[in-house]
Order: C-alpha cells, then structure tokens, then sequence
C-alpha cells in the first residue's frame, strides 16, 4: 500500500508583509498621527490612541515605529519633501540669478504661509528635545535638498564670494526667511510690509552685503 504523500507542515505566525503592505500600513499611521498632532499636539498624543485611531494594536504600532518621535520625523520628512519639490519646479525662464535666488526665497516663505499647520507642526510641536530635531536636521539627504538656496545664493553672487562669505551669507538667508515667517504667522494681527517686498528687500541686502 503505497505511503501518504509528505505534507509540508503548515507555518504559524503572521504571513509576511509584502514591502507595499509595510508602506501602506506606515502612510496610514501617518495621516492618523497627522490629523491627531493638528489637532491635540504632538506632546497630547499617547502611542495608545494613535493605535486605536489607526485601527491597530499598540504591538503593532511599535512594530512599525520604535518611538512617537519617528512618526514626527516621517511627516516632518514629508512636508520638507513637498517644500522642496514645490521650490524645483519654480519656472527658471529668462530670470536673471538674482530674480531666481529671490523666487526660490520667495516660495519657501509662502509655503509656510500657505501651510500654517504644517509650520506649526515643523517648528512649534510641544514635547520636542533638540536632540530630537539635531538628528532630524543632521539627516544629508535633507541638507542635500536645502543646497538649493546655497546653490542658487552662490549664482547671484557670481563667484564673488569665498567659502566663508557663501555659508555665512547662506545662514544669514535662512535665518532671515524662517523670521519672515514666523512673524508673519505667529503675529499676524500686526500690519506687516507683504512677504514678497520683505524676501525682496532681505535678499537685496544679503547679496549687496
């Protein structure tokens, strides 16, 4: 009588997650860490109700992200994503590099004008350490993309300033488009000059200096 064929035991546990699963999984704890940290505060939002508002245990949250904290990065990463992309389509055209330096400047300010909770959410979450934000900002692929303003400062410069001159003058720009900015968002019942004439007149000064 011939022998039953050999059945490979069947496995336990969870099937494995396909790398479209994982991503799919990821973007919805994502918008649901959104929609609560908009609402409630980064600092207010416990791991525990994020799971229940992402429709998942707490076991599995942890198993897609070791800290809250990586969750604000990965939508601080996708915001600064969208920023950037937005700023490389600006139309170059027949700009002069200054015209085009003062565009790029123009249309970060304007992001964050346009995108008030995303500004809110980047630079005012409660709860945030600095070593927090110093791993965040010492991420290269994000500097690489903030070389944009390097980049296009240098041009308008026409290789007229050193090393030393350009980073210095590159700091002094984003030091001057962030206070722009905030100052037009978080006091916004004073009768500020408007954004365009304020980048305009930064970056004259910046390039003149």
């Amino acid at each position: 009588m011939p022998s039953a064929p050999h059945r490979k035991p069947r496995g336990r546990g969870r099937p494995v997650r396909s790398k479209a699963d994982i991503q799919d999984t990821r973007a919805r704890i994502a918008a649901c860490a959104l929609k609560l940290f908009r609402a409630e505060g980064f600092a207010a939002v416990s791991m525990r109700r994020l799971a229940q508002e992402a429709g998942c245990t707490v076991v599995t949250l942890y198993s897609y992200y070791d800290r809250k904290i990586d969750i604000l990065r990965d939508l601080w990463a996708q915001v600064f994503d969208e920023l950037f992309d937005i700023l490389e389509r600006q139309p170059v055209g027949g700009r002069d590099p200054a015209s085009r330096l003062a565009a790029i400047a123009t249309g970060y300010v304007a992001f964050w004008l346009e995108r008030r909770d995303h500004y809110f959410l980047v630079f005012m979450s409660s709860g945030v350490t600095q070593s927090d934000v110093s791993i965040f900002v010492g991420n290269d692929a994000l500097l690489q993309r903030f070389a944009i303003f390097r980049d296009a400062l240098s041009k308008a410069l026409e290789g007229k300033a050193d090393d030393a001159a350009l980073a210095l003058k590159s700091d002094l720009l984003m030091c001057t488009l962030n206070g722009i900015a905030h100052n037009l968002i978080t006091i916004s019942a004073y009768p500020w000059a408007k954004p365009e004439k304020l980048v305009r007149a930064a970056v004259q000064g910046i390039l003149r200096a």
